[in-house]
């Protein structure tokens, strides 16, 4: 789960060029992927989060998400210069964990497979929404869907793994090293929290901070999931 959290956290934040205003009252670093449909259910997320790189609005704190324990992921961004609502919010309220294979009590060499619908992302602004979705950003027309593949989960602490996360989004794939604390073990499932930055434009998508573009290149994406084996 863990592995899976981590990874969906990635996949977002890359994904998150241009968001929504963060909500007031959200404390804590989100986490990671969901299981088994839509909406948060899911599994695994970085624990702690990943150095920006990139614009320099990346150091700008991000808002932090719900505290009453329900599953979300959201990506936070700042804009370029600063703004003073920054980081803006976008969530995404499907995410479903088409595979996964892990051990509750041992989630060392355990993977998942998590998909996002990016068509289910949402934000305060109709105008925001509109201009992420469109082929600017996102072009959720064609890229509708954004994959995450954990693998080589491996035991960091009591309460945090690592594991390798291959995210497929826009049409490009890229692999990061991500780490995911577990928050509860049960038998037949694990909820997780994590935090990872991404670059948009390992993506390839928005354009470079201009004139034109104001949105900055690093997101901050947060996610907290509940996940449980598909097999």
């Amino acid at each position: 789960m863990k592995l899976f959290t981590s990874v969906v956290l990635a996949s977002f934040l890359a994904l998150a060029p241009a968001c929504k205003k963060a909500a007031e009252q959200a404390p804590a670093q989100g986490s990671s992927a969901a299981a088994g449909s839509a909406a948060p259910a899911g599994s695994a997320a970085p624990a702690g989060s990943a150095a920006a790189a990139g614009s320099a609005a990346a150091t700008e704190p991000a808002k932090p998400a719900p505290s009453d324990g329900a599953d979300f992921l959201a990506l936070y961004t700042p804009h370029t210069p600063a703004k003073p609502a920054d980081p803006v919010e976008v969530r995404f309220e499907k995410i479903t964990v088409t595979k996964a294979a892990f051990d509750p009590k041992n989630l060392e060499g355990g993977t998942a497979t998590i998909e996002i619908d990016l068509t289910s992302m949402a934000t305060d602004s109709p105008k925001r929404l509109a201009h992420i979705k469109s082929p600017a950003y996102f072009d959720v027309a064609k890229f509708a869907t954004a994959t995450i593949d954990v693998s080589n989960v491996k035991k960091n602490t009591d309460s945090t793994y690592t594991a390798d996360a291959k995210v497929s989004l826009h049409g490009v794939e890229k692999t990061y090293p991500v780490t995911f604390e577990v928050l509860e073990t049960k038998d037949d499932s694990i909820k997780v929290r994590g935090e990872q930055v991404v670059e948009r434009l390992d993506f390839k998508v928005g354009k470079e901070p201009g004139a034109e573009e104001q949105v900055g290149t690093s997101t901050t994406v947060r996610l907290q999931l509940t996940l449980k084996p598909t097999s």
